[in-house]
């Protein structure tokens, strides 16, 4: 039986949802604000710690997780730089909290990755396998799971470029999970009505 490896987890929720019009963090899906059900799945999922990192209406988001126990909320101050502000923001969040294995990045916007699906990717995660990330659409993404080794360099991204565009970067590297429902973010309000 292999060691237990430990994986934080970071949730990240800090935009402006311009597209949307109004927070979406917040839309309630099954009853449950979006960013509620995110950090939820990654909790459930064994990932920990858990941070969510919001930005754009920290004031307004924060309150949705008041209710989860053991998550972490860190605002980020420079999520107008972009995404790549918020992942480096959590990252230093979950390796100030505890030494990690690796790291677990997901979305507050696609609301049916639930925590049987994130165990799948942290179930592929290992020594061998130190990137791990969703299959879905013709193209890979998060949620993913970054080994230690990794982490620097996701910290170094700029801009809007996220943990997407660093995977389809190492194609070769990365291990695939296949995540269908992964496919179905929330970006626009015709989004949420197609999920609906």
């Amino acid at each position: 039986m292999r060691a237990a490896l430990r994986i934080g987890s970071v949730v990240l929720a800090a935009g402006t949802s311009s597209r949307y019009g109004s927070p979406k963090q917040l839309v309630l899906f099954e009853g449950s604000p979006l960013v509620f059900r995110a950090a939820k799945a990654a909790r459930d999922a064994g990932a920990d710690p858990v941070v969510v990192v919001v930005g754009a209406d920290a004031e307004l988001v924060s309150p949705a997780l008041s209710s989860l126990r053991d998550i972490r909320t860190v605002v980020n101050d420079r999520w107008r730089e972009g995404l790549s502000s918020s992942l480096a923001c959590g990252v230093r969040a979950v390796l100030g909290i505890h030494e990690c294995d690796g790291v677990l990045i997901t979305l507050a916007d696609q609301p049916l990755v639930d925590a049987a699906a994130l165990r799948t990717l942290l179930d592929a995660f290992d020594a061998q396998h130190q990137v791990v990330a969703s299959e879905y659409g013709g193209t890979v993404g998060v949620p993913a799971v970054f080994g230690r080794q990794h982490l620097d360099s996701l910290m170094s991204l700029t801009g809007d470029a996220g943990a997407g565009a660093w995977l389809r970067g190492r194609k070769a590297s990365v291990t695939r999970v296949p995540l269908p429902a992964a496919a179905h973010d929330v970006d626009t309000r015709e989004d949420f009505a197609r999920l609906a």
